[in-house]
């Protein structure tokens, strides 16, 4: 049986769970009232246990389709503790709401414009899609925020993304960032300016903020400082220099694409460019390491060929989310800064400043 947070009395009055209604509160409204579900309109069950906090539940046999997926305790506490912060806000918040046209129940419907969804275990990713694609369809907005960790720790650090965290990306200002929440401690956790690596992995900033601080709509994270970036910067060169290292063991040097590429550029695995591997803001635009569709970008010039013409010949592979003209633009800004780099392939600093005005200016 599943777990709702949300009932309708029989004189259409809503009932919210809210953490502030103490148990005896709650044994008078069991036995003085009636609930239904909103949804299907069948009996529902309020529970006062101890192990998961008060809530309404269907009946073993119900056949409601809107409340078909079970809830964990942190689920149901995220969404009181959501719609605890909003309210506090002087926000309009509903908590469950479904939209029958859609056929999608929202976790929080805020201000009636915007639904939140606080997504706590993994998802398909073509259903954050549709979901999403659902609400734009009604004009509303889906804001969706992970679940966080507590305790997690705070700074510039290597992070790893499962497929479905990389689809909540959200866009805002030129602001790329993922929003997650902790009912536990009552904060938010910023994890912006993120640097692609490769698979799964991407350089992050750690940041978290107390709900008593935050606003609606959410604040958006501050720009790195020149000292964060460098931070960051180092990763990155840390990363690279670890890629490096991996491809001297590679059996087939002739049918490897890095191989392949310094051969033809004559240049030196051993002492590359800084540029070549350079981490840029739009780099999770192209699937793989850096290094090596950077280098098949220098190749491609040396050829003659347009960055349009590299990317519809295949030898670049796009990630899911990018469109073609966005990919040849990223492209053809690296073939800037390998420009700018010319004199100075190997100097630290120069490449250091022009990644910084690069961030500065696309964050």
């Amino acid at each position: 049986m599943n777990a709702i947070l949300v009932a309708k009395t029989s004189t259409n009055r809503l009932i919210y769970l809210h953490p502030h209604l103490n148990r005896e509160r709650l044994a008078h409204l069991r036995a003085s009232e009636q609930f239904f579900c909103p949804s299907c309109g069948e009996s529902l069950l309020l529970k006062i246990g101890n192990i998961k906090i008060p809530h309404f539940s269907h009946t073993i046999h119900s056949e409601c389709a809107t409340f078909s997926e079970s809830e964990s305790p942190l689920h149901l506490h995220g969404k009181t503790m959501l719609h605890t912060f909003f309210t506090q806000k002087n926000h309009h918040a509903e908590l469950e709401k479904y939209f029958p046209i859609i056929r999608q129940r929202a976790d929080l419907f805020i201000d009636q414009r915007f639904a939140v969804e606080f997504q706590c275990s993994p998802i398909p990713v073509q259903q954050i899609k549709a979901r999403t694609e659902g609400y734009l369809e009604e004009g509303i907005q889906p804001l969706w925020l992970l679940s966080a960790k507590s305790g997690q720790t705070e700074g510039i650090q290597i992070i790893k993304l499962k497929s479905y965290e990389r689809a909540l990306i959200q866009q805002a200002r030129d602001c790329s960032f993922l929003l997650s929440f902790d009912p536990v401690t009552n904060r938010f956790y910023y994890c912006s300016s993120l640097f692609f690596l490769g698979g799964f992995r991407w350089i992050a900033k750690i940041k978290s903020l107390a709900a008593g601080k935050q606003t609606f709509p959410f604040a958006l994270p501050r720009k790195l400082t020149k000292a964060e970036f460098e931070l960051a910067f180092e990763l990155a060169a840390t990363e690279r220099r670890r890629f490096l290292r991996s491809q001297q063991f590679v059996q087939n040097r002739f049918r490897n694409r890095f191989w392949r590429a310094c051969y033809e550029l004559q240049l030196d695995a051993d002492n590359l460019p800084l540029a070549i591997g350079a981490p840029l803001t739009g780099n999770h635009l192209l699937e793989g390491h850096s290094v090596v569709w950077q280098l098949q970008a220098l190749l491609a010039q040396s050829q003659g060929l347009s960055m349009s013409e590299l990317v519809k010949s295949g030898q670049v592979k796009l990630a899911a989310e990018a469109s073609v003209p966005t990919v040849v633009q990223h492209l053809d800004h690296y073939l800037k800064l390998c420009h700018l780099m010319e004199r100075h392939k190997h100097d630290r600093e120069l490449l250091l400043e022009l990644l910084y005005d690069n961030y500065c200016k696309n964050v």
